[in-house]
This record gives C-alpha cells, structure tokens and sequence, in this order.
C-alpha cells in the first residue's frame, strides 16, 4: 500500500488550520489550499495524493463536485455525521473516497493538534481505509474503522461526549445560579474544577468506576432532596441521568462482589 505523501486541504475553519500545521510535521506535504472565502474556484488537484474537505458539512458535496480529480487519488471528507455518498461526484470522476474524522473538539484561533484524539475512518475500498488510519497515525490519532449503516449511531456517541457535556454543565450553572444568586463567571469557575475532575476519572476507571455522588453511594434521601428542589423542567434530565447513574452502580457493585477473594 502507498503512503500517502502529498495533500490538499480545503477550507479554512479549526480543523483545516490545524491540518495545514500538522501534515508536514507528519510527514505529509501540503501542495495546495483553498478557502471559499476567496471566491476562487479550488486549484487542478490531479498531482496530489490526499484531497481533505475541510469545510462544514452543507459545502461537502457541492465542493466534491467541483473538484478536478481522477483515478489513483483520494478524497476524503471530515465530517462525522456524513456518509460516503456525499461524495459521489469524485467517485464519478474515477477518485476513491473516504472519511477521516478527528474525534477531538478544535476551537478556531487556538493552536491545537491531533496528539491523542481517536479518528472515525471509513473508506470506498481497502486501500483508501488503510491509506487514511496511516494518515490518522501519521498525525498521532488512534483509527477506529467505522461504515455508513452505522454513522448516525457513532456521531451522536461523539455529540453526547462533547456539545451534550456543554449543554449538561449549563443546565448545572442555571441549578446553581438559583441556589446561590452567583454570577455565571464565578457559577461556571466554582463547577469547572468538579466536572474536570470528574472526567478526569476516566482516563483510568470505566465511567461505573469513576462514578460520585449519591447515587453511587445508594443515598436515595438525598436524591429526593434533589428533587424537591430542582427547576421543573430539569426534573426529567436528572431523573434519567440519575438511573443511569443507579445503574452504573449497581453495575460497579456487582463487579466488586465478584472479585472478591
């Protein structure tokens, strides 16, 4: 199999920055780049052996369609929700096609690289899957092959361990704000280091393992305290947040009684 040596990448947002930095760091040079901002139409791309799309995913499939590409090259999108068949138009063209999604939160204007992320990797044929978890390694992400009948699933697994963390710690600030009458700045610095913390956990302990709180304690009164208390319409997330978290316990508790001696 060749390694693939030379790339495009088109598109300009956080992730596409950070390619342009790290693909010859990694081995890879950059032959062209393109922004839609420049109102050009992209470059002839037939010399290079990577195309990556790194552009939102509305602008995947009009952008494939406007590629000069052919036989032997790559293209690849970066979009974890999005199938293969967004990119039809390069397949057409005789170009194999793929998807190579860094499972990693990137912020425009912060320096940020791929070290540590896992990437979802999905491809027309074998040797575009093997071409691009060389490129995911190459970049220092661990690849995980993934396919389009289970793309969907897979995306919204990685939307509930990023925005929906977002969004549950703002459901957390709004609980605390009315206990305490606290500005946001200082409710958000007072949960942070708790949430951190918490995640932190599981880079060594399965989430049943990494689990506080009463409920991993069993203790049901506080629970009802909570529940007394919280904003009405916060009662149907924490209640099934909480049978998880009664789950996981149960789980974790079984677990111990089996290894005992």
């Amino acid at each position: 199999m060749k390694p693939l040596k030379t790339a495009a990448v088109l598109g300009s947002g956080a992730v596409g920055s950070a390619l342009l930095e790290e693909l010859p760091r990694s081995g890879v040079r950059v032959l062209a780049a393109w922004t839609q901002s420049s109102g050009l139409a992209p470059p002839p791309l037939t010399d290079v052996d990577v195309v990556l799309l790194a552009v939102s995913d509305s602008a995947v499939a009009p952008l494939a369609a406007r590629l000069e590409v052919g036989p032997a090259q790559l293209v690849a999108h970066l979009a974890g929700a999005l199938e293969l068949n967004v990119l039809k138009a390069a397949r057409k063209k005789g170009a194999r096609v793929g998807s190579i999604h860094p499972l990693r939160a990137f912020v425009r204007g912060r320096r940020q690289d791929f070290h540590g992320a896992a990437a979802g990797i999905s491809g027309s044929d074998a040797t575009a899957r093997e071409q691009l978890k060389g490129l995911a390694r190459a970049l220092g992400m661990m690849p995980l092959e993934t396919t389009d009948r289970s793309r969907a699933l897979y995306h919204a697994a990685a939307v509930l361990a990023a925005g929906s963390q977002v969004a549950l710690f703002a459901e957390a600030i709004r609980a605390f704000r009315k206990a305490t009458g606290a500005a946001e700045p200082a409710a958000r610095a007072a949960l942070l280091p708790l949430a951190l913390g918490a995640l932190e956990k599981l880079k060594g302990q399965t989430a049943a393992e990494a689990l506080t709180g009463p409920a991993a304690r069993g203790d049901l009164d506080t629970i009802a305290a909570h529940r007394s208390t919280l904003p009405k319409d916060l009662l149907p997330l924490y209640d099934h947040l909480t049978n998880v978290m009664l789950r996981l316990s149960k789980d974790a508790g079984r677990k111990r009684s089996r290894n005992r001696p």
